[in-house]
């Protein structure tokens, strides 16, 4: 493990602490047995921000290599995540008038869900992911994928592969690499004029405002704010066109970037997003003041709810073995109290989670055993688990969301 001092956009050493979270295994490190989850090393989450730019990031940077050797977490495995990517390329095809002829490259495909809706347009695709496993399924499912990480030592590979493209897409994967500057100028020299890069990342605002800390794994090195990706984006001879807040992940980014010599003014959606950031206080970094005492509030919160319900008998499960279930469980010490935790993955079924070795099982157990109680990890897809889980709750049983004000019935 290396220990960075430096700002991983800007390169200064103006870093200063925000908290320090439980240090955990890599979160998504699912085990074979429950003794190999128990001994598996763990690493700092020590969360700063930089002081010169503003982003916000960790510094224990776990080699890459050992966090995606036996990645599991796969987008075609989460129903709700299917439809968001749906709807994706739906938009991106319309927004960018993109026909059968476009070229679209996604960044961290994972299993080529994304880019499959793409392919059915009759467009050529290309994903750029490091987990080999998901990347060989990709391919057989007809997404061609170069199982590699991203960044300019991959340009004249790809140029080679499809030229210069149309689109590129990239859902949460900036966070994961420690070159951001590296990605975004590997982004300019592939776009066409014209051309768009969609970069969706989580959003620090709603993070800090809310303490959802659980989103802190080592797997995502930086938090961004929309000032922050614009200034890194400005850096590397991109321009952020527009941006736009969705709700995945608790609260996310939807940024629009091309090549900065065809720079046109920013929309009013982008200015209402920087208004909002200055009014909260990002500029200045006082939006993380409390963020600490949210994050305490939060796993004292849920140790007396669950302790309460065992006291009374109650047998408790979980919904999603992910990896924010993974640093919130580390965080609140409840892992003894959870019997099993059920996943839409099959990859994950019949493993154990990092660090507390809970047993992974299909989903279908959460009807087919006697849970009293199903604690839900994966809460950003509360609607859609709730849809598909109306036997647990007709039978008596009762989700806990870790953070009900942000609760989506």
């Amino acid at each position: 493990m290396d220990t960075t001092s430096r700002c991983l956009v800007c390169g200064t050493d103006s870093l200063e602490g925000v908290v320090s979270l439980t240090p955990t295994p890599p979160a998504n490190a699912i085990a074979s047995t429950p003794e190999a989850a128990r001994a598996q090393e763990r690493y700092p989450l020590d969360l700063v921000r930089c002081a010169m730019c503003g982003l916000v990031q960790l510094v224990d940077v776990v080699p890459r290599s050992v966090l995606f050797a036996d990645y599991r977490y796969a987008t075609g495995a989460a129903p709700a995540l299917v439809e968001h990517c749906r709807a994706l390329a739906a938009r991106v095809t319309d927004r960018l008038e993109l026909d059968a002829g476009a070229k679209v490259l996604e960044i961290g495909s994972n299993d080529g869900t994304q880019l499959s809706f793409f392919a059915e347009r009759g467009m050529t695709v290309l994903g750029v992911d490091p987990a080999v496993e998901l990347g060989t399924y990709a391919q057989e499912r007809g997404v061609p994928t170069l199982t590699t990480h991203f960044g300019v030592e991959t340009v004249e590979k790809i140029l080679s592969e499809i030229g210069p493209v149309d689109a590129i897409l990239g859902s949460n994967v900036l966070a994961h690499v420690n070159d951001v500057n590296g990605v975004l100028r590997a982004i300019r020299l592939l776009l066409k004029p014209g051309g768009r890069a969609v970069i969706e990342v989580a959003h620090v605002l709603p993070m800090a405002q809310h303490g959802i800390f659980e989103f802190v794994y080592h797997e995502h090195l930086s938090y961004f704010s929309l000032h922050v990706l614009a200034q890194a984006a400005a850096a590397n001879g991109l321009a952020v066109f527009d941006a736009e807040l969705i709700p995945a992940q608790g609260g996310s980014l939807r940024c629009w970037l091309g090549r900065d010599d065809e720079a046109r003014p920013s929309t009013a959606e982008f200015d209402r997003i920087l208004r909002a950031e200055v009014d909260a206080g990002v500029p200045d970094g006082s939006f993380l003041d409390g963020f600490a005492d949210r994050v305490n509030r939060v796993c004292t919160t849920l140790n007396d709810v669950l302790a309460g319900l065992s006291k009374v008998g109650g047998r408790i499960c979980g919904y999603g073995a992910s990896a924010r279930a993974v640093t919130l469980l580390s965080q609140a010490g409840v892992g003894g109290q959870i019997a099993w935790i059920v996943d839409d993955n099959p990859r994950k079924v019949g493993k154990f989670t990092p660090g507390d070795g809970i047993p992974i099982v299909s989903s279908e157990r959460l009807t087919a055993d006697a849970a009293d109680y199903c604690v839900l990890f994966a809460w950003n897809f509360e609607s859609s688990i709730r849809a598909r889980s109306a036997a647990f709750t007709a039978s008596g049983g009762a989700f806990v969301v870790p953070f009900p004000e942000l609760s989506i019935r």
